[in-house]
């Protein structure tokens, strides 16, 4: 019997092999914690006894680092030769002609829009809604409850935390987080963050 390796580590590889778990019970699925070392690279020892033939993998590794460690253990794996899909939750709702890219993650209730494009390692938690024809780029992080508008892109490296809600057609940059529990009704430039503990967006400009 093939099996199903989550490989990765902390509250989202636990969320990702429960919620997978449930969704599929008669498959064979593992869960594989990486450790780090002290300069926050990953021991990928744990992957040395297992065979791509054997199974396909899911990387699951939260948004810390900007979802970059979540993308480098990706790209380590499939240096490696191991197969990576998308999780879709049974209870999702898809619409016609919308891409889910692979090692995506979409969670219950989510619903994404027809016409949609959901790229690689992107992770969309429940409840989130993504309008029509949105397209999310690779290494995003959408959390419970964020609702998209129609047309709305959002660059690779995104952060949008619960209680953000984005207008139609607007467009938010690369490597941004948009951490308000707001309305934001204009595009957000490149490396944009809207933290909590301070009055005004954060503006890294040449990043």
């Amino acid at each position: 019997m093939t099996s199903r390796w989550i490989v990765g580590g902390g509250d989202y590889a636990e969320l990702v092999a429960q919620t997978w778990k449930q969704a599929c019970p008669d498959e064979n699925l593992v869960r594989i914690d990486v450790s780090q070392h002290v300069n926050h690279a990953f021991d990928l020892s744990a992957l040395d006894g297992l065979s791509p033939s054997e199974g396909a993998m899911f990387v699951a590794f939260d948004e810390r680092f900007g979802n970059f460690k979540r993308m480098e253990l990706m790209q380590a794996a499939m240096a490696r030769g191991f197969k990576l899909e998308p999780f879709i939750h049974p209870s999702a709702v898809v619409g016609s002609g919308a891409v889910i890219a692979l090692n995506a993650f979409v969670g219950p209730q989510v619903v994404i829009g027809h016409g949609s494009r959901v790229d690689y390692n992107t992770v969309i938690h429940a409840g989130a809604h993504l309008g029509p024809e949105c397209r999310i780029k690779s290494s995003c992080w959408i959390e419970s409850g964020v609702q998209l508008g129609a047309r709305v892109a959002v660059g690779r490296h995104s952060i949008l935390r619960t209680g953000a809600i984005v207008k139609s057609g607007v467009v938010v940059g690369r490597g941004c987080e948009l951490g308000w529990p707001r309305l934001y009704d204009q595009d957000v430039a490149d490396h944009t963050t809207f933290d909590l503990r301070y009055d005004e967006p954060i503006v890294v400009h040449g990043a």
